[in-house]
């Protein structure tokens, strides 16, 4: 599979062009899946190289051109091909979408894990008398282990997740591309 790329101006537009050129279809597909192009799975390596081209300049909109001798194009497929890449790309969002969800579900955990640690530290003040030895040994350890709770968890809720939601966000962009096939021939 050899790639080019090229970017489309059409004055107040920022569509951006990614162009790949196919052999055939299976280019598109994993090699280690035999099934039918509505049900194959994409190659990681096709992936990759798409996902890459477009992090290199994510500006704007932007479209896939394959480019394929005239002999192997079929229609039919395409039309098929293009449903099933939107298809992958959706499903990539959600599972980007379930991580973030997931990520943040933690760190709200670990929040609240944090405060009832720390509170359970000032309801032992209360009950323990704050000179016992018992009550300063419980606090060293209820004390760290609640900021921990509390500070980890504020990480998961604000920074953890950035980088789901960028691949989120990239896979958003691949499932509304553009997605089209043409012939390399001149003709």
């Amino acid at each position: 599979m050899a790639n080019a790329e090229a970017d489309i101006d059409d004055g107040a537009s920022d569509l951006r062009e990614i162009t790949i050129q196919l052999d055939n279809y299976d280019d598109i597909f994993s090699d280690f899946d035999p099934r039918p192009y509505h049900s194959r799975e994409l190659s990681d390596d096709f992936v990759k190289e798409i996902r890459r081209r477009y992090l290199e300049d994510k500006r704007g909109r932007f479209e896939v051109r394959f480019t394929m001798p005239s002999s192997e194009r079929d229609l039919k497929e395409e039309a098929l091909i293009k449903k099933r890449l939107r298809e992958h790309f959706a499903s990539m969002t959600a599972r980007e979408e379930d991580t973030v969800s997931s990520i943040r579900t933690r760190g709200y955990i670990y929040i609240v894990i944090g405060a009832i640690v720390l509170v359970a530290d000032v309801f032992a003040l209360f009950v323990l008398n704050e000179s016992s030895v018992f009550y300063k040994i419980l606090s060293v350890l209820l004390v760290p282990a609640g900021w921990y709770g509390m500070f980890e968890g504020m990480g998961k809720v604000i920074d953890q997740p950035n980088e789901a939601l960028e691949r989120k966000s990239v896979y958003e962009k691949f499932e509304k591309a553009n997605y089209i096939f043409m012939s390399d021939e001149m003709e």
